[in-house]
Formats: C-alpha cells, sequence, structure tokens
C-alpha cells in the first residue's frame, strides 16, 4: 500500500511539473501576471488571521475526511488514489510553475509560499491514503473470508486517521501563521 500511494503521489507530481512546463503561452502570461499583482501587493495586504486558520485548518481536515470516508468502502480505492494523485499534481504544478517562471525568485518564493505547510499536510494525506487503502483492503479480504477480524482493523483506522487530522490541522496553523510572514520575508529581501 505504501508503494502504490507513493508512486500515485508522484505521478501526480511529475504530470503537475509536466503541466506546469507546458502551459500555451497566454495562459503561463496570465499566470505570471497573477503572480507579479501578488508580489507586489503582498506587503500591504492585511491578513484576517481567524478566517485563514479557520479556512485552511478546515479545507485540510475536509481533504483527509473523504479519504477517511473513501477508506470506509471497498469501492472507494480509485478515488482515495485519486485524490492523492490529485494533491501530488497542485503540488507539482505550483512548485515547477513557480520555479520555472522566476528561477532565483521562483525557487525562494517556492520554498516560503508551499514547503513550510507542506512538510505537515503531504505526509499527513499520504498516511491518510496508506490508512484508507489498507483499511479498504481489509474489507475486501474480510468479504472473501467472513473469520477475518475487522474490528482491530477499525480502531486502528480511525485512531491513524484521528492523528492525521491532527496533523492536518497543524499544517493549517502554519499556513496561517508562518506562511504568510515568510512570503512577506522572502518579498522583501527580493525587494
Amino acid at each position: 500500500m505504501y508503494l502504490v500511494a507513493l508512486v500515485v503521489l508522484l505521478a501526480g507530481l511529475g504530470c503537475g511539473s509536466w503541466g506546469a512546463h507546458n502551459l500555451d503561452q497566454e495562459q503561463a502570461t496570465r499566470l505570471t501576471e497573477y503572480l507579479d499583482v501578488f508580489v507586489s501587493q503582498v506587503g500591504s495586504v492585511q491578513i484576517d488571521r481567524p478566517m485563514l486558520v479557520k479556512n485552511t485548518i478546515t479545507n485540510n481536515i475536509f481533504f483527509i475526511s473523504i479519504i477517511y470516508v473513501l477508506g470506509l468502502t471497498v469501492i472507494g480505492t480509485p478515488g482515495i488514489l485519486a485524490l492523492l494523485f490529485a494533491r501530488g499534481f497542485s503540488l507539482g504544478f505550483t512548485l515547477s510553475f513557480l520555479t520555472q517562471g522566476k528561477t532565483g525568485q521562483g525557487i525562494l518564493l517556492a520554498l516560503a509560499s508551499v514547503v513550510p505547510q507542506s512538510i505537515l499536510l503531504i505526509p499527513a494525506v499520504f498516511m491518510a491514503g496508506v490508512a484508507a487503502l489498507s483499511f479498504s483492503w481489509l474489507l475486501i479480504r474480510r468479504f472473501l473470508d467472513s473469520s477475518l477480524p475487522v474490528w482491530p482493523g477499525i480502531v486502528s483506522y480511525h485512531s491513524l486517521m484521528l492523528v492525521v487530522c491532527c496533523i492536518a490541522a497543524a499544517a493549517g496553523l502554519v499556513e496561517a501563521y508562518i506562511t504568510p510572514e515568510l512570503i512577506k520575508a522572502t518579498i522583501s529581501l527580493l525587494n
């Protein structure tokens, strides 16, 4: 399960990077303009921290919850894999676009804006995906062999998902409190 989840996540990263490199000129120009506007205005933006904390934690836990629910079903396996791929794709696209469009500045901006919360969130998503795939596989095996105990798997699955939700919430706090300050510091350093 670890290997399957890792391959799907890495495939998403690779496809996201490929997608960023293969944008047509008009799309790349528009995205670069949006990025330039953001960079020019970041110092004057006032952040509503409580709202940002609420939104980031809610989004992270919602994503983990979808994986959790899909893991409770036998037919949820393709959905789990699709979510892992989508998370990898978005991360790969973002990192690749930032680094190709602005080279050195883009690398610093990517390190400041994407990496801090991803250090926590990507392992949490990976653990959730592996746990959901494993539990789904347990349910398939249980369907084929009714003597196989499910209760220990249920307890460990729920416990692990609770830990993963805590990590995802911590990633939301990092995204709300640390990442904006790192972005501001990086942009002031680059200007």
